[in-house]
């Protein structure tokens, strides 16, 4: 029944979806006055574009976040009349009990409004809300039913949803997913934020996309998967990788999970005991083993592939005690300028496809702008990025350039990320882009949106093909 993920004041935004059904569908009005928005607030537009596998009815949407501002709190939005709802009170909001656990004493709200509930925009004849400003936020999406939130003990926060093969788990069953939201005031403009983030998961196809006013002309940006669920989890599965990367799909679940999320029967992780593991720790070994006697050189940015300007190279060689030391010489007004940054401790392949900066390997980021230490930031984004493309190579002939930003080497050595080679692959993302690995938006891969002044944001259940 219990859930793990403690929600403080992480904003949500969801979308839920159910079973298949008859697939007529009734569209009524609602009850917000859209002129009253004219001046404020981005509409929310919510697309069925798998309606061959869902209907409108069976989907439900709800958008949970924090109020922006000094005072900011944890907040949802009632996408029925487009207000915000404060989470500070939670025993004065409905509650309700497990559904599949009724007497175990757990109180849960649920937070989704059926699709087919929702308002729609009469100059459009689209669902659509008008979102006030909310920050931090989620699309949640599921397939089946809502999603339950359980009230933590004390009453004062709600813990987040998992995936559980208990069947009295309160949401047993439901297929799930989200994306990444922030809606807020630069000061001088509206902004959105949107990221249809893979870096964890994948469970349900998903559009975004957002017409925005830059300066004085309007632009349109997009993200999101080109196939149906079916389509995209059979394209995985034929995806050519390493045998062990197939457990990333969870039947069960009905998703594909990054490799280090990869768990047995028992919950154990198994990813560190495959052969892939080993084989990609090796590649990692070998860069910091081969850059024990000879310099490596890097120019980073991707304009700046080819180029073999002196003052552009970095160079970098590893110590005796497996430190990665970087300098970059530079002129400045006749001057000369060396920048230098570290590397402190050789990577694991976890490290690598984690990505994340708690660890040993990347967690030099407070040093990042010291002396001796102005290239860190960029040397741990440089580093993790290309390892996990496979973009920067041990066989290098001494004195050669690397471009590790060259997105015409991404993924063409083995090993590599699969899982992420694959979100970036042909007919699967838009654009091919994707955020499949945490800094995967080196050299510009990621499918974050970001945008000034919206005119309006549309989320699509399903693909965004035919775009």
């Amino acid at each position: 029944m219990k859930t793990i993920t403690i929600l403080a004041a992480l904003p949500l935004l969801f979308v839920f979806a159910a079973c298949k059904k008859d697939h007529t569908t009734i569209l009524p009005s609602g009850p917000i006055d859209y002129n009253s928005y004219a001046n404020g607030g981005v509409h929310l537009e919510i697309v069925n574009s798998d309606p061959a596998n869902y209907n409108d009815d069976e989907l439900y949407v709800g958008v949970m976040g924090a109020t922006t501002g000094s005072n900011s709190q944890s907040a949802y939005i009632d996408l029925k009349t487009g207000k915000t709802v404060l989470l500070n009170n939670l025993s004065a909001l409905p509650q309700v009990v497990n559904p599949n656990n009724p007497t175990d004493g757990g109180k849960f709200i649920v937070i989704g409004t059926r699709m087919s509930d929702m308002p729609i925009n009469p100059a459009t004849g689209h669902h659509s809300i008008p979102l006030p400003f909310i920050q931090s936020g989620r699309i949640l999406m599921s397939i089946g039913k809502p999603i339950y939130y359980y009230i933590n003990p004390g009453g004062t926060s709600l813990a987040a949803p998992i995936k559980s093969t208990n069947s009295k788990d309160a949401n047993y069953g439901t297929v799930f997913d989200f994306m990444e939201f922030t809606y807020y005031s630069t000061g001088s403009a509206a902004r959105v934020f949107a990221n249809t983030s893979r870096v964890d998961e994948y469970a349900i196809s998903m559009g975004f996309e957002l017409n925005a006013l830059q300066g004085t002309s309007g632009t349109i940006q997009r993200a999101g998967e080109l196939m149906t669920k079916e389509k995209t989890i059979q394209a995985f599965l034929n995806f050519p990788k390493p045998e062990e990367y197939n457990q990333c799909y969870r039947t069960f679940f009905q998703d594909i999970i990054n490799p280090g999320g990869m768990t047995d029967a028992t919950g154990n992780k198994i990813f560190t005991q495959t052969t892939a593991y080993a084989q990609f720790q090796t590649y990692i070994d070998s860069i910091w083993q081969q850059y024990k006697t000879r310099d490596l050189l890097l120019v980073l940015g991707t304009g700046n592939v080819g180029k073999t300007d002196e003052g552009l190279v970095i160079r970098g060689r590893v110590d005796d005690r497996n430190v990665f030391n970087f300098t970059q010489t530079t002129t400045v007004n006749g001057t000369k300028v060396v920048k230098a940054g570290t590397l402190p401790i050789k990577p694991t392949t976890s490290d690598v496809l984690g990505g994340t900066a708690s660890t040993g390997a990347f967690n030099n980021s407070a040093l990042d702008g010291q002396a001796g230490h102005e290239l860190d930031n960029s040397l741990r984004v440089t580093f993790v990025a290309a390892l996990n493309r496979h973009s920067i190579i041990s066989n290098a002939a001494e004195g050669q350039i690397q471009y590790p930003e060259d997105v015409s080497n991404f993924y063409k050595h083995a090993p590599y990320n699969y899982y992420a080679a694959f979100w970036h692959s042909q007919g699967v993302s838009y654009n091919n882009l994707q955020y499949a690995f945490s800094y995967d938006d080196a050299a510009n891969q990621s499918s974050t949106i970001v945008g000034d002044n919206p005119a309006y944001c549309t989320l699509y259940f399903g693909p965004i093909t035919g775009k």
